[in-house]
């Protein structure tokens, strides 16, 4: 050894031995902040996370008394998500589910036009989460924290092109000090776009999920003049779910048993103990629907498409029931999803408006409105509506209408388009004398019959929301 030689630091060496961990450990957070934002249905552009190179942990330890505590981005992660809202919606569930050293937006005191939610934490709540991602948990025993920055899809371009223009070697460091000031002005000008553009995007996603107040689906609900249908009174357990599960969604995987076991105690919260009652909470509820409004993954398990169908039927009833505030600001924020999106029909006729229905309990409806006044043969639909149940195959779930005229045997599995081909050709063949359906609070099909004359049915195409 020569007197020339140095001794290395002990922090940086450390870090020289700890590569793997550290590669482990931004490998894993970008999974944790997938798994958290899934879980609320949060949609993500984009995750990217990284661990500092050697090289880069020498240079900016320079500039610390004692770089092993004080350096919080040995690990960091990065968030992009379209809408500020939603990227205000995934910090709270970070902040909720990990211990949060720091919390901060650095624009707040550039007022430049940066707009950034950094979070530094130091570990994670949850032991199930540590014993998903070991990697993770260990770096947060070793290390003073991990930074995670959240931006809208604005905002990082924003940061990006403004950040490539300032700090890197270039054009913008051999400019005159007054060009350089115009540029900076531009970027402040830029942040005021930005702004603009946060806010159109929050006010597009906003009238995406509309919120309909009132608009569950009780189990417990008696439809008049529809005849309770056989019930499976078999009680709920997780092997009667995963029958259930594997019958309507057979092509996804079932999930862990602890999910169902969870699913289960929940719908005992809501007094659905049996099968039955389950599959009659769930009639009015389309499964693909719900996965186009959720906009899952391809590898989404059965068992969470389940927990967002009851929702969907329970609403409100269904959040109020969860037993942690982890799993109610999960469900919070999965309803404004689905949310009004099943009871949007009315039918208002000669005998009065009704309340709010789905599309099937809509067909049900009109089948009785026009089965009362010109009877039973004028409803039948071949494969849809018969006097004769067993001309319905049993996949379709029919219900009994009970009418004026006689019973009627009206399929209840219904796609949201089968129902609304059913309810036009109910229309057209009604005799009431002034009848329309209400679709979303717009007319979607209307009847005029002028005394002495035919029936007048329009059809009103309208978005469907």
């Amino acid at each position: 050894m020569t007197d020339e030689t140095q001794k290395v630091p002990s922090y940086l060496w450390q870090f020289a031995q700890d590569q793997q961990v550290l590669s482990q450990a931004a490998r894993e957070i970008d999974m944790y902040l997938a798994e958290i934002a899934l879980a609320a249905s949060v949609t993500v552009h984009a995750i990217s996370a990284r661990a500092k190179t050697l090289a880069s942990y020498g240079a900016k330890s320079a500039n610390y008394a004692d770089p092993a505590t004080q350096i919080f981005d040995s690990v960091a992660a990065r968030v992009i998500l379209f809408t500020t809202s939603a990227r205000n919606d995934l910090v709270e569930l970070v902040k909720a589910r990990t211990v949060v050293h720091e919390h901060q937006n650095p624009g707040k005191r550039k007022f430049n036009g940066y707009d950034s939610e950094h979070l530094v934490i130091t570990d994670v709540l949850d032991d199930d989460a540590r014993a998903r991602y070991p990697g993770l948990a260990q770096y947060l025993r070793t290390y003073p924290g991990l930074e995670i920055q959240f931006r809208s899809v604005a905002a990082h371009a924003w940061a990006e092109y403004e950040h490539d223009v300032r700090y890197k070697p270039g054009a913008y460091q051999d400019l005159p000090q007054d060009r350089k000031d115009q540029i900076n002005q531009w970027f402040v000008e830029a942040g005021g776009m930005r702004r603009v553009m946060d806010d159109l995007f929050a006010r597009i996603e906003q009238t995406l999920i509309t919120e309909t107040a009132d608009t569950a689906l009780p189990a417990e609900a008696v439809e008049a003049d529809v005849e309770p249908e056989e019930v499976n009174d078999a009680p709920l357990s997780v092997e009667t779910l995963g029958a259930l599960l594997a019958a309507r969604h057979p092509i996804a995987e079932r999930g862990d048993k602890r999910s169902m076991e969870s699913l289960v105690e929940q719908l005992a919260t809501v007094d659905v103990t049996a099968v039955g009652k389950l599959e009659r909470a769930l009639a009015e509820v389309e499964p693909g629907y719900v996965a186009q409004l959720m906009d899952y993954p391809e590898a989404t398990t059965g068992v969470r498409r389940l927990d967002d169908e009851i929702l969907a039927a329970f609403t409100d009833r269904w959040v109020d029931s969860a037993n942690d505030s982890n799993r109610t600001q999960l469900l919070q924020l999965r309803l404004r999803r689905v949310r009004g999106k099943f009871a949007i029909y009315s039918v208002e006729s000669e005998e009065g408006t009704s309340p709010l229905m789905t599309a099937a309990r809509t067909v049900r409806h009109l089948v009785a409105l026009v089965a009362d006044a010109e009877g039973v043969e004028r409803v039948e639909i071949d494969g849809a509506i018969s006097q004769r149940r067993e001309n319905l195959n049993s996949s379709t779930k029919p219900r009994v209408v009970r009418t004026s005229r006689g019973a009627v045997n009206v399929a209840s599995n219904l796609s949201r388009t089968a129902a609304e081909d059913l309810m036009r050709i109910l229309v057209d063949r009604t005799a009431e004398r002034r009848i329309r359906v209400i679709r979303a609070g717009d007319t979607f099909l209307a009847v005029h019959k002028d005394d002495g004359g035919p029936n007048r049915s329009t059809h009103h195409p309208t978005v469907t929301r």
